[in-house]
């Protein structure tokens, strides 16, 4: 008994040096496990990235897609729903539309196209003006030279220097639709008393993209008038128009009585009765195809003679054309009647600012 008393008395001592040392069990992180209450494990915070938008793709906007001058708004593109628009104006394309690089001459620049002017003033191909006009406040100016034999009444050349024309001209962008023009020709030739006349030009574009033109000279008596209607596109257009003001060549051996020409259409002489005058009806024709950003394939036909040469552009600012002219009917007159004839070249340069 007492031997017992001694165990249990040992064992005490020895469980209470323990906790007092403090090596006594912690049991609390089984007490809920003892008690039957479980803890949830925390579920990890989920962030999330902020991602930014992304940026809206500028694709191509043909701004310039048959651009109008809309007055109050020059420059800005009407596009299809706008109750701005004028007439002819729903045949625009949308501004975001894409225009391969292919077509965009079909329907760009169409009213106010980067030409260089023609020989007979005014922008256009190289015989006849086109329907685009310049644009506001725009000035170009031109110089074409045109060598031509010379014939005395006896229809024999002369053959003592080279005969050229050179022609002057100069134009000026109004206002949105509206081009004014003048042009003079010098001849280097004093054997004959041949007038070259200045020559007052206009082109006027009315809705429905068709356009107004006229070609007035100054001496009715050495050349005609001319009034036109024209439409189309920079690559190819076409226009109707007449001549007026000047009467009836008749052939005389005087010398007094001078042929009177006509910027457009044939030349009609009776040779029966000795008497000739311009066609009173024209049909026009004229295009610049474009080969790459600085050249151009240009043809036209201006009632009685055609043209197929090129233009070369620089910075849409300065412009170089070169071209063959076939023979009209002027250069089937004998030298009595036409003492000039052309030999079938133009050479002119166009700077406009």
């Amino acid at each position: 008994m007492k031997s017992r008393k001694k165990l249990v008395s040992t064992a005490t001592a020895i469980l209470l040096s323990v906790a007092s040392s403090g090596f006594a069990l912690d049991l609390s992180n089984f007490q809920g496990f003892l008690s039957g209450v479980r803890r949830k494990a925390t579920k990890p915070t989920t962030t999330f990235a902020e991602v930014a938008p992304n940026e809206q793709s500028n694709n191509y906007r043909s701004l310039n897609a048959d651009a109008y001058y809309v007055q109050g708004q020059q420059g800005r593109l009407v596009t299809l729903g706008n109750q701005t628009q004028r007439d002819g104006e729903h045949y625009l394309l949308p501004a975001d539309t894409r225009i391969p690089g292919e077509l965009r001459p079909l329907l760009t620049e169409r009213l106010t196209p980067r030409q260089g002017l023609s020989s007979a003033g005014g922008t256009g191909a190289t015989l006849v003006p086109s329907p685009g006009v310049l644009e506001p406040g725009k000035t170009a100016i031109g110089v074409h030279i045109q060598t031509f034999d010379l014939y005395n009444v006896n229809d024999v050349k002369y053959t003592d220097e080279d005969y050229f024309d050179t022609t002057v001209s100069m134009a000026y962008g109004v206002e949105n639709g509206l081009e004014v023009s003048f042009d003079k020709t010098f001849a280097n030739q004093d054997r004959f008393d041949i007038a070259e006349p200045v020559y007052f030009n206009f082109k006027y574009q009315i809705p429905g993209n068709v356009t107004l033109g006229g070609n007035f000279c100054t001496d009715s008596q050495a050349g005609y008038h001319s009034a036109w209607v024209a439409a189309g596109v920079p690559v190819a257009w076409v226009g109707l128009g007449a001549n007026f003001g000047a009467s009836d060549f008749k052939f005389s051996y005087n010398g007094y009585d001078r042929i009177k020409r006509a910027k457009f259409g044939g030349y009609n002489y009776q040779y029966d009765r000795g008497k000739g005058y311009a066609d009173p009806v024209f049909f026009m024709i004229g295009g610049a195809v474009p080969l790459n950003d600085h050249l151009r394939f240009l043809y036209d036909f201006n009632g009685d003679k055609f043209s197929l040469g090129f233009r070369f552009n620089y910075q849409n600012a300065f412009y170089l054309n070169a071209a063959y002219v076939s023979d009209g009917d002027y250069e089937n007159l004998p030298g009595a009647i036409a003492h000039k004839q052309s030999q079938n070249f133009i050479f002119g340069g166009t700077i406009a600012f």
